[in-house]
């Protein structure tokens, strides 16, 4: 703590500079035995000084040099942590891949692997509900169903709508797709994720896990006898393999898994991240000391 002591507001503290040089010549002016002390030993004065000559160590002028110190400092902004700044996304941004192919029609999973998976779809965008998402479809050609968006419920109707027929060719795109996604979040300049929903991987799939690239998820919309061929690709790949439940157990590990990616990143870059402002707890010596200034003849004190 002490090492990362600072002033957010260094440049407040050339005040003190002026006002140190009017503190003084008030003080001169004040003290009546200013001139005594010029040609008088101090020993000899404070023998001499009887009554109201003495000084009082606390007089106006005194509590007008530590109200305007501890005010320089107080806007100079003392600070020593970080907090989170409050215009920074509180949640990561979610880029949703589907794979919308003829496979995807397939009965292992119930009532079918696609309406499984705009199930899903639903449910993630429930449990992270505010954040940002965005929905991507890829069969033979990858392509932006919705741009980032809170709204969850355009996402979901879109994710309704969605499929083979409407995809302009069949196949495998899932590298455009992944390629679409990563664009998507560097042009919305967010932290974030990609969530691939499909049946099947192609093994030239790369999920990059360097330092700048967003995590990826996969969930597995297949049944028990492909989850094992799906898992080994996924993680070949180097992504997370969530497979499909019945229950909400495979989205909540998603929600959970998507939120500590994008806190580990935030922590390590410092994202939205700014310095506390601590100078705002000087404001309660200040009103205190400022309290002297009702006593009955302080301000006449100054003559």
């Amino acid at each position: 703590m002490i090492d990362a002591f600072h002033f957010i507001r260094p440049w407040w503290l050339l005040t003190l500079l002026p006002v140190a040089i009017l503190i003084g010549i008030i003080w001169r002016h004040q003290d009546s035995n200013y001139a005594w002390r010029r040609i008088m030993d101090p020993h000899l004065l404070s023998a001499l000084m009887t009554g109201q000559s003495k000084q009082q160590t606390l007089r106006p002028v005194t509590l007008m040099a530590a109200l305007w110190l501890l005010g320089t400092l107080s806007l100079a902004g003392p600070t020593w942590s970080l907090e989170p700044s409050p215009f920074a996304e509180d949640q990561a941004a979610l880029i949703i891949v589907l794979k919308v192919t003829a496979s995807m029609d397939e009965q292992d999973v119930q009532p079918s692997r696609a309406e499984r998976a705009v199930q899903k779809i639903h449910d993630l965008l429930e449990e992270r509900s505010g954040s940002r998402a965005a929905l991507i479809a890829y069969s033979g050609s990858a392509h932006l169903v919705m741009p980032l968006t809170k709204d969850a419920g355009i996402i979901n109707s879109f994710a309704t709508d969605l499929s083979p027929k409407i995809m302009p060719r069949e196949g495998d795109a899932a590298t455009e797709a992944l390629a679409l996604a990563k664009q998507q979040l560097k042009n919305a300049s967010l932290s974030g994720s990609i969530l691939f929903i499909a049946d099947s991987l192609p093994d030239s799939l790369n999920f990059s896990t360097d330092k700048n690239s967003a995590p990826v998820q996969v969930l597995g919309m297949i049944g028990n006898d492909g989850i094992d061929s799906l898992r080994s690709a996924a993680q070949k790949s180097g992504s997370a393999f969530t497979p499909v439940t019945v229950d909400d157990s495979d989205v909540s590990r998603l929600s959970r898994l998507i939120e500590t990616s994008f806190s580990a990143k935030a922590d390590e870059n410092d994202s939205g991240k700014h310095w506390q402002d601590r100078g705002w707890w000087l404001t309660i010596v200040i009103a205190g000391l400022g309290l002297w200034w009702f006593r009955p003849g302080w301000v006449i004190a100054w003559n």
